[in-house]
């Protein structure tokens, strides 16, 4: 892996590692404020106040006035009926008197006042019992109407009372729901720490990943290395070569050839380079009993053509 690629992917890694530390930042921060508001929701959760909007209730009917109470005879229709009876009784004396000789124009005169009489007492007497009935209907109508008011504001104030309770309840209910919502605020908050953990956890795998992957790029890279190098030091061994030619001359003056490896395992086909016993030999080396060319050190290319 080639520097550049390295840089590459070691900002990568620091990218990825920053990236989770501010998400892990921000959700500790957004744990700390979750928390004190769920605190706060619990606080008033514990501090709801239950009231009894029934605990003062009254009975509406207690102290009601008895209209009857003070009811009194009307003695008039007795004295009447005593009236009349007596008023009989006279009559009937009357006319025993004009029986026995009384003038009878005097006795049918006082008999039809005593009549008169009668109907003056029979009528007053009805005008009584009258005025006696419309009392009892109008203190019957009272007595109704004071125990439709003491019903109405009996409902009234259990009705009043019924909506208190309701909004009572009601606030319960939004209290609880409140505090229901803070806890899946919570519930976030926590997880997306947990998940900012696990990306961390995750980057640091990461990064080892990486490291390992370079490591091991480095070591394939050396071998690489060695075995470049070693391909750029070709076997150039005249013993090993057949069909010679001489095809230029290089800018410092080495012989440039054209030539075939006698043995395949060396390479087939034409190639182009150098004779290891016209050069440097400063750049001849051995391998397996036969020169070799460090062609890095010549201003030849050894290619094949």
């Amino acid at each position: 892996m080639g520097k550049k690629a390295k840089n590459k992917q070691n900002q990568l890694s620091e990218k990825m590692f920053e990236a989770t530390e501010e998400q892990l930042k921000r959700y500790n921060e957004e744990q700390s404020v979750q928390r004190e508001l769920l605190e706060e929701q619990k606080d008033k959760y514990r501090q709801f106040e239950f009231k009894n909007p029934y605990a003062d209730m009254k009975n509406q009917f207690a102290g009601m006035e008895n209209f009857y109470e003070d009811m009194q005879v009307d003695m008039r229709a007795a004295n009447f009926q005593k009236e009349q009876g007596q008023q009989q009784r006279a009559n009937i004396m009357q006319t025993l008197r004009g029986a026995a000789g009384s003038s009878g124009v005097a006795g049918l005169a006082q008999a039809m006042a005593n009549q008169g009489q009668l109907q003056t007492q029979q009528i007053a007497a009805g005008i009584s019992q009258q005025e006696r009935q419309n009392m009892i209907m109008s203190r019957q109508g009272a007595m109704t109407l004071q125990q439709m008011e003491r019903q109405g504001a009996g409902q009234a104030d259990m009705t009043e009372r019924g909506g208190a309770a309701m909004v009572q309840s009601a606030e319960m209910g939004r209290q609880s729901t409140l505090l229901g919502i803070e806890y899946g605020g919570m519930a976030g908050a926590n997880a997306g720490v947990q998940s900012a953990y696990a990306n961390q956890m995750a980057g640091f795998g990461a990064q080892a990943s990486m490291l390992n992957s370079q490591v091991g790029a480095a070591a394939t890279i050396t071998a690489a290395g060695i075995q470049g190098a070693t391909s750029m030091m070709p076997t150039s061994d005249r013993k090993l070569k057949k069909n010679i030619n001489k095809i230029g001359e290089s800018p410092s003056g080495l012989n440039i050839y054209s030539f075939e490896y006698k043995d395949s395992k060396y390479g087939r086909g034409l190639f182009q380079g150098v004779m290891s016993d016209e050069i440097p030999q400063e750049a001849v080396g051995t391998r397996n009993g036969y020169d070799t060319v460090d062609y890095s050190m010549l201003d030849v290319e050894f290619k094949q053509i």
